[in-house]
């Protein structure tokens, strides 16, 4: 079975980087501010906010619309490897190598290497969720 998007139409490693750097800052940043209205910084309930908001802001948008802010501003966006719509599960899926590897400088390298490892541009995550990263 082919796939339905050329190679040509999968989102490059630098499209993917941009749409991190936007969507990691600017969660962060929500995440920060909800935490400290939650409470404060080392109060549990303070943590859990943040990393609610944190996990929230990769899973809810992929779910409903397919990419994140970040995402948007790249014009790229997250569909299964059949060209269909991204299930809540899937996109759960796809970000818990976000949420296991953090924002640290070993996950940020592993995930370039798998995206360069792969055929259809796809970091663990993807292969897991079986989706591709697309340009729109």
């Amino acid at each position: 079975m082919s796939k339905p998007y050329a190679r040509s139409q999968l989102a490059s490693v630098k499209a993917r980087g941009g749409a991190w750097l936007v969507d990691i800052a600017a969660s962060l940043v929500v995440a920060a501010v909800v935490s400290a209205v939650v409470g404060v910084a080392a109060d549990p309930l303070g943590v859990l906010a943040f990393l609610l908001v944190w996990v929230g802001w990769y899973v809810v948008p992929e779910a409903v619309w397919g990419r994140t802010p970040g995402k948007w501003v790249a014009g790229i966006r997250v569909v299964r490897t059949d060209g269909g719509d991204v299930s809540a599960s899937a996109a759960v899926v796809r970000n818990l190598t976000k949420v296991v590897g953090g924002p640290s400088l070993l996950s940020i390298l592993a995930g370039v290497v798998f995206i360069a490892d792969s055929r259809d541009n796809q970091r663990l995550g993807d292969r897991w969720a079986d989706t591709l990263v697309v340009q729109v």
